[in-house]
């Protein structure tokens, strides 16, 4: 017989100290089974208009022969989106990145994660639909817990006329020798819509 003290009382019990043993254990893993397991919360927010990786659009030409000029290599499809009036207005010069795992994990260094977590930016070229180039930096924008492409997005937003709520965007990312680079794909909502009619 076990005796137990339990706020000030003396309890007993017939059972043995390892069949108490073996019952707490076998309570844990019922416990265990049944708990799923905790995501772990990442710190880049999703916006509204963020929408998990679809097959997208082939790119364009332009876009291709500038990217195979740059020796563009390890191509990756980001996300898709359709533009906020905050990535189209004048007062913002910033393209808001949807939260993207592919762009935290599979595109980004080690070295350039560190640097935009640690409130940097890191240096890239950004190409559209026509085949120019903008420099741009990607960085955290920490007062919305979100990455950025800013330093050069308006000059894309003015070149290629984007138009929010009407424009969406597909992105790559692609590396030219070690240059972090992305392609900017551009729809306009009017011709999906035609297209489907």
């Amino acid at each position: 017989m076990v005796t137990i003290k339990l706020f000030g009382v003396t309890m007993g019990t017939n059972k043995t100290e390892e069949e108490i043993m073996k019952m707490e254990a076998e309570k844990n893993e019922q416990e265990q089974e049944t708990t799923p397991p905790k995501r772990r919360k990442s710190r880049i927010k999703k916006t509204r208009t963020s929408s998990p990786p679809s097959p997208p659009a082939p790119l364009p030409l332009p876009m291709m022969q500038t990217i195979q000029e740059m020796e563009g290599k390890d191509q990756i499809f980001i996300l898709g989106k359709i533009l906020e009036w905050s990535d189209t207005a004048a007062a913002e010069n910033r393209f808001l990145v949807p939260k993207s795992e592919v762009l935290w994990w599979q595109v980004l260094s080690e070295e350039e994660r560190r640097a935009v977590e640690g409130g940097g930016a890191v240096a890239v070229t950004v190409v559209d639909p026509s085949g120019c180039k903008y420099n741009m930096m990607l960085r955290k924008w920490f007062s919305v817990n979100q990455i950025v492409l800013n330093s050069g997005w308006r000059k894309f937003v003015d070149g290629y006329k984007l138009k929010a709520e009407i424009d969406r965007v597909q992105v790559w990312s692609f590396r030219s020798g070690s240059k972090l680079c992305f392609a900017f794909n551009v729809k306009r909502q009017l011709q999906l819509q035609l297209q489907h009619h």
